[in-house]
């Protein structure tokens, strides 16, 4: 009886765990733009072999596209997890970069930024 009730509170912890992690908070639009700039910034500071820097924090928010999809796996799929797309759009240039929507944390940056 014991082990019946331990393993039952052990499986509902697990459940609970399971429940919270998909239910996490996702940031909002203005947190990911955010996010966005700044690693963009980070990536033109890395390259210092640019002539003219861009900047990010000056783009016009009608040129800034951000969508929500979810991320590719099936644990990602089993879990519900998310990723933002963002694409800046500012002098004929084109980067869109993806941030783990619960983090904040850089995927990639795909397109050319400078």
């Amino acid at each position: 009886m014991k082990k019946l009730l331990l393993s039952l509170i052990i499986i509902m912890i697990m459940i609970m765990i399971f429940l919270y992690s998909y239910q996490y908070p996702i940031m909002s639009n203005e947190e990911a733009i955010a996010s966005a700039k700044k690693y963009l910034q980070l990536q033109e500071e890395e390259k210092s072999k640019s002539l003219e820097k861009t900047d990010w924090n000056n783009t016009p928010s009608e040129n800034i596209s951000v969508s929500l999809h979810q991320k590719i796996g099936f644990w990602n799929k089993l879990t519900n997890k998310m990723e933002w797309e963002v694409t800046l759009t500012y002098q004929k240039q084109y980067p869109m970069v993806v941030i783990d929507a619960y983090t904040g944390k850089l995927i990639g940056i795909y397109g050319p930024s400078n």
